[in-house]
């Protein structure tokens, strides 16, 4: 493949994705490509995941001028128009402002709240149960993951309709993102302020009274750490989840077999985001001379590590191009690695594996009957629309309302570890 060959932000790189990069893996492993400034791609599973442990060499930084200008670069190849967090700083400053999400996402604050991601579910799924046909994503996993994200954060769950819509439109890569993302960004700072002065139960307040280097935390950083959690934490779960409804719809073998044992669910969804892979990749910058996969890398030189084609790396995943619910171990890349990888991938699995299995169990029988995916996925690989159909059922749960009434505790730290 020729320099002027190869990008992945075309609709054809969609389409083709798998066979594009199996070539790659088999006879040249580092693709150059000289689309949006020149950047390098890494495609194999061993070299993708040493550079995810070399943040020395491979920086997610986001780049200034020396007046203070931003030059872009960071995680994504085209840039993104606002820093996305801690996923594009790297140690010391990252390590420092990721210590103040960890305590949200272990293994111990998702089990906190896993009764109330539950009465989520039902609630979402409450909204079309009656009706017998809906669009996964815009009907249920949407609002399912936007709720659920907005609760973590403690921002007023009538506004999970105008974020995911600056959320979709910097996955489409639209004209107005950045117009979308400015709005959120200020929205989101004026939610912080909010709560300075009338705390409410929620990340932000827990922010609001954190201490780094021995100051309060300030209103700028808390901002940019609740919009990334915003930018980062809805996307590609729904895609996640809509990949395994249609993954069930297409193999009936593989819904009986989860239907006769849910305990199946977490090595599903694993499956799932190695397979289609919805967070396809992200990028980072050389920072010094390196060779990886047999190629010597510059500083300055822009490379995308590709976990999707590194999650199709024969060398690691036996029969690779098969899905198989079953599959484990499974090293997917869907989180990257590092210390980069996704703070809240607990979190994102949970949810998935929660909101599923409340889904199939109500809905066991369905149909898939239109299909929209996006046509480029330079950023995420899912769907505008995918329609079902099936029998009507009842509801289960007792809101009423547009929003959900949630009640129980809330996915939170261990008092005294927000800090």
């Amino acid at each position: 493949m020729t320099p002027d060959q190869f990008d992945h932000t075309t609709e054809d790189h969609a389409a083709h994705w798998r066979d594009i990069y199996a070539k790659a893996r088999r006879g040249c492993p580092v693709i150059s490509s000289d689309r949006h400034g020149g950047y390098h791609v890494l495609t194999r599973h061993a070299d993708i995941t040493e550079a995810l442990r070399n943040h020395q060499a491979f920086s997610s930084e986001r780049s200034w001028h020396a007046d203070g200008t931003d030059k872009g670069l960071g995680v994504a190849i085209p840039h993104q128009p606002v820093r996305v967090g801690i996923l594009e700083m790297d140690p010391p400053e990252h390590t420092k402002y990721r210590r103040l999400l960890t305590p949200w996402f272990t293994r111990q604050a998702i089990a906190r709240g896993r009764e109330r991601i539950r009465h989520t579910a039902t609630w979402a799924i409450d909204r079309i149960v009656e009706k017998g046909e809906c669009d996964i994503v815009t009907d249920l996993a949407g609002p399912f993951q936007a709720i659920v994200i907005l609760d973590i954060l403690g921002i007023p769950l009538e506004r999970w309709s105008a974020y995911a819509d600056v959320a979709e439109r910097m996955v489409r890569q639209t004209e107005d993102r950045a117009e979308g993302a400015l709005w959120m960004r200020e929205d989101v700072r004026r939610e912080v302020e909010r709560q300075r002065a009338e705390p409410r139960p929620g990340m932000i307040s827990g922010l609001n009274n954190a201490v780094v280097d021995g100051e309060p935390l300030s209103v700028e950083w808390a901002t940019e750490l609740v919009n990334m959690m915003l930018l980062g934490g809805e996307g590609t779960t729904i895609a996640t989840i809509a990949h395994m409804l249609k993954h069930l719809h297409g193999r009936p073998e593989d819904r009986a077999r989860i239907a006769a044992d849910p305990s199946l669910l977490p090595t599903a969804v694993d499956e799932m985001m190695r397979y289609h892979a919805p967070s396809p990749g992200l990028a980072r910058t050389v920072t010094r001379t390196v060779e990886v996969g047999g190629h010597t890398f510059r500083p300055g030189d822009r490379v995308l590590l590709s976990y999707a084609s590194g999650n199709f790396d024969e060398d690691v995943f036996p029969d690779a191009a098969t899905p198989d619910i079953t599959r484990s171990p499974n090293p997917h890349l869907a989180f990257g690695g590092g210390v980069h990888r996704c703070p809240g991938a607990l979190l994102a699995s949970a949810n998935a594996e929660v909101f599923l299995g409340e889904l199939l169990r109500r809905i066991p029988e369905y149909g898939i009957t239109a299909v929209e995916a996006y046509e480029r996925i330079p950023l995420t690989n899912g769907f505008y629309s995918m329609t079902m159909t099936y029998r009507p059922g009842p509801r289960e749960g007792t809101d009423t309302g547009e929003l959900p009434l949630l009640t129980g505790e809330r996915v939170r730290p261990a008092e005294g570890t927000e800090r």
